[in-house]
């Protein structure tokens, strides 16, 4: 997509199901540092660690922290399993949560220029942005009296900016029903905060439930539980009126969204993890929003657990979410091929399969044009992308299985 000239842009990206700014963004950096595995990452990398950034001035400003003390609880962010999963993926996710993050610190900070540059900025990155600019209302309008924030018009005003976007994207968009996300389970809502905080995804993938993951998941789900539920206790009894405020924006921000996109995905699935990437700053800062007004001993073992759990997590991904190896399998294939034989991917790897080898020499093979889901980028590929049979020797077809595993075909 990135690839792509802006005006082509922001036509596909109309009739696809990302808004156009992280290509826009991507498009250009390409142009100064290249489409090398290191410089498309990079991008994400560099959002990544303007995420935390935000996250200190947080610490340091809204919550009033030392400087040192701010910089010891950027190591929760640092470690976070979601969070650093995508500082290293060429995709709009650490973009999206950086953005989301600046528009609820503007939020805090009565910042209007800054909070409408964000917040427009996240519209035009990802669309699940809407739920932090609607929660945001919403805590204002059922706290008419608070003048700590934002104002609601300005709210109103980031809305309208984006609203042209939308009139375009549903004048191009035929808004195709199907998806890929499967209903959540009940007991998925009991683990919901491990999910939130990890960006676990194997309880949607059914039939692959990694059991080891997944009680990783429910220890961190157990603990997020019993510090969350010493704030509500401290929040009915002990927080000042501006304290309760901030947990109110806080809880929203940090669970209330991810537990109503939760219990609505049991009618029509739209919960998943990483689209709700910015949440998981939100469940962080309320952590230690409520952590602070523990006693230092208390405070000291939670902070360990969370760090324990969380390199516990990190071991348990490198081992068992680890990708294939396809520029070492492509390296390879290279190495055999002639100058005129194929590759034949499915839908899914079809893109990867394009980056690594001759653009003109990949075709998906094993499904019809019609088959191929919008979800998979359908939207960049065309009908003579698909192959419907092998070639005759002595052109062959390196026929790619998902685990990197391929075999030599032609017709005799």
């Amino acid at each position: 997509m990135a690839k792509k000239n802006i005006i082509e842009m922001l036509f596909l990206t109309a009739k696809d199901f990302n808004p156009p700014l992280y290509y826009f963004i991507l498009h250009y950096w390409m142009k100064f540092f290249g489409s090398s595995e290191i410089a498309l990452r990079s991008l994400s990398l560099i959002f990544f660690w303007a995420n935390i950034y935000v996250v200190f001035l947080f610490l340091v400003n809204v919550f009033k922290m030392k400087q040192r003390k701010a910089l010891l609880y950027l190591v929760l962010f640092i470690a976070n399993p979601l969070l650093l999963y995508y500082a290293s993926e060429a995709r709009m996710y650490s973009m999206f949560a950086f953005l989301a993050t600046l528009s609820c610190y503007a939020f805090f900070k009565k910042d209007n220029r800054l909070y409408l540059i964000s917040t427009v900025a996240g519209l035009l990155t990802h669309y699940f942005m809407v739920l932090v600019v609607f929660s945001q209302f919403f805590f204002l309008l059922f706290n008419k009296k608070n003048t700590e924030y934002i104002k609601q018009k300005i709210i109103f005003i980031s809305l309208l900016i984006f609203s042209p976007w939308i009139v375009f994207f549903l004048s191009q968009n035929k808004l195709q029903s199907s998806f890929w996300i499967e209903k959540p389970h009940l007991k998925d809502i009991f683990a919901l905060l491990g999910i939130i905080y990890t960006g676990n995804e194997s309880a949607f993938y059914p039939g692959e439930l990694i059991v080891k993951i997944q009680n990783n998941v429910m220890y961190f789900s157990i603990v997020l539980f019993f510090i969350t539920a010493i704030g509500i206790y401290l929040y009915i009894k002990k927080l000042s009126k501006k304290d309760r405020s901030r947990f109110q924006i806080l809880f929203i921000w940090g669970i209330g969204i991810s537990l109503a996109v939760g219990l609505f995905s049991f009618i029509k699935p739209l919960y998943f993890p990483r689209y709700l990437i910015f949440t998981t700053v939100g469940l962080l800062l309320l952590i230690i929003f409520i952590m602070e007004k523990l006693n230092i001993y208390l405070r000291a073992i939670l902070f360990a657990t969370l760090f324990i759990l969380s390199f516990s997590y990190q071991k348990l991904q490198m081992e068992y979410r680890m990708k294939t190896d396809l520029r070492k399998v492509f390296k390879e294939i290279k190495m055999i091929s002639g100058k005129n034989d194929l590759v034949y991917t499915d839908d899914l790897d079809f893109f990867t399969a394009k980056y690594y080898f001759n653009n003109d020499n990949v075709y998906i093979y094993g499904k019809s044009y019609k088959d191929i889901p919008p979800y998979n980028g359908k939207i960049l590929i065309f009908k003579e992308n698909v192959a419907g049979r092998l070639p005759i020797y002595p052109q062959k077809a390196f026929i790619l299985k998902y685990n990197g595993e391929y075999t030599i075909q032609a017709f005799y």
